[in-house]
């Protein structure tokens, strides 16, 4: 709570002076920090409080990121106190999610930061696709919160403890558990439409038109707090298999198609957002699959690298043209393509059995050795390229021990049926990706173009179904009423 009141700071600020402003918004996320410095030596009081830490701390250095960089950026902008007091109420009602241990301030707290949020997507009010992106924003997580209270009352009815402490010992009675199941899924669902997922997505990828240092606070931060929810309610979802599957059916398909769309975008921010949607995909996967610790290394990892994207998004002329003078590889040929791919796989797959006889909490399963596997495959190139495989997959066996040991929760297996049906997808997917490269301009290039570029309709299907719009009635010209002898009202 000490946190929150510090992020509260610049919100409730009285004077004036606008560099005095800014000097106490800057000073609330460093006090924030040291608030948080001595909760380290403090005895965990719930097995998710060392995630929960580690997310706050994150929370601290990105506000005071976005802050430093937001200072220079908004120089001369006015409405600079209203940006201000906005985002630091986004701020604290982030930490308050973070740090909750009951559902009611949780929700409450959620429900604060999108209204926040919308204050500062709609910073500029005469750009009428902003406007348009925080109604799409608002309607979303309207339907979002509406699940989680829907959720709330179905775990109430269960016979579950909204302290979450208490819900992680206290067992479901069998006779509760369809109740307990129908909290996990709605849960679910809210989580999902929270983090972007198909097709619920279209408000995170048209609200391009927010001030950067929003947009990179939105993807860093914000649009994480689903996965956050998610962890601190492994219990309940631990007794639910349909939730389960759900979120790795949900987050695996989410991710295969938004990776898709991306290959198709050229603006930075476009692909950022897609970017993102997928990143959220595959963390969704991780938590359906039990593999929590993953699930927090993969939301950690995501915010640092998209705060990072977003800040420096002025750069990507350079880099582009630096590019295009270094020249690129040439395509593989499909067999090659498949080789670098199973190499890759077969180097992560020997590096966890390796690392598994001094820390078992490296552990993780073959879906996984074969999707972080093909991914890494397009740098075998070479032996600098080899160095890298090999170094990626050494570190990252050893941040997902470090995150194993300070979040020890590991869900049930899931189904194999579904790790097939998932492994499938993302084989078929690097296919297509090898085919594509080879042959940018064959038939299946040009085919699947303009439907990935529109990303498969997904978005206009979802507004269709959520709402109608008015149909427009366009005026007669004048030159068809002087022909009809009309007269134009």
């Amino acid at each position: 709570m000490a946190i929150a009141a510090a992020w509260l700071l610049p919100t409730f600020w009285p004077g004036h002076v606008l560099r005095a402003h800014w000097r106490a918004a800057e000073a609330a996320a460093l006090c924030g920090g040291l608030l948080l410095l001595p909760l380290a030596w403090f005895a965990p009081s719930a097995p998710w409080f060392a995630a929960a830490w580690l997310m706050q701390a994150l929370i601290q250095l990105l506000g005071w990121m976005v802050l430093r960089y937001s200072r220079r950026y908004m120089q001369g902008e006015p409405g600079q106190h209203r940006f201000l007091r906005a985002l630091g109420c986004l701020l604290a009602s982030v930490t308050l999610v973070v740090q909750g241990n009951h559902l009611l301030p949780m929700l409450a707290a959620w429900i604060v930061c999108s209204l926040a949020l919308q204050t500062l997507l709609t910073f500029y009010p005469g750009r009428p696709a902003a406007q348009l992106a925080a109604r799409r924003e608002w309607r979303a997580s309207r339907l979002a919160e509406l699940l989680l209270i829907a959720a709330g009352l179905s775990w109430i009815c269960a016979g579950g403890s909204l302290d979450l402490t208490a819900a992680a010992t206290a067992p479901i009675s069998i006779e509760n558990h369809g109740y307990a199941t129908l909290a996990a899924v709605l849960l679910v669902a809210a989580a999902g439409i929270k983090t972007a997922q198909l097709p619920f997505h279209g408000w995170l990828t048209q609200v391009m038109e927010a001030p950067t240092p929003i947009s990179a606070l939105l993807h860093a931060g914000v649009v994480n707090l689903g996965g956050i929810v998610l962890i601190k309610a492994a219990p309940l979802l631990q007794t639910a298999p349909a939730a389960n599957a759900l979120l790795m059916l949900w987050g695996g398909l989410s991710a295969a198609v938004c990776c898709l769309v991306m290959l198709t975008r050229i603006s930075v921010k476009l692909r950022l957002a897609w970017s993102t949607c997928a990143q959220m995909g595959f963390m969704l996967l991780e938590i359906g699959m039990g593999l929590y610790s993953l699930a927090l290394l993969h939301l950690l990892a995501h915010s640092l690298y998209k705060a990072h994207a977003f800040l420096s998004a002025g750069n990507a002329v350079r880099d582009s043209a630096a590019l295009r003078l270094a020249g690129g590889d040439e395509a593989d040929s499909l067999p090659a393509h498949l080789a670098r791919g199973a190499l890759a796989v077969l180097a992560l797959a020997v590096s966890q059995w390796l690392w598994q006889r001094w820390l078992p909490a490296a552990a993780v399963p073959p879906l996984f050795w074969l999707c972080m596997g093909l991914g890494m495959g397009v740098l075998l190139r070479g032996s600098a390229g080899l160095l890298a495989t090999l170094a990626l997959c050494q570190s990252y066996l050893l941040l997902h021990a470090l995150a194993a040991l300070a979040l020890p929760w590991h869900g049930q297996p899931p189904a194999a049926w579904s790790q097939w049906l998932l492994g499938a997808i993302f084989a078929a997917a690097f296919l297509l990706q090898g085919e594509l490269l080879r042959h940018p301009q064959g038939w299946l290039a040009r085919r699947l173009y303009p439907h990935a570029f529109a990303g498969f309709h997904l978005d206009e299907w979802w507004c269709m179904l959520a709402w109608r719009q008015p149909r427009q009635q366009t005026p007669t010209p004048s030159w068809q009423l002087s022909l009809k002898g009309g007269r134009r009202d």
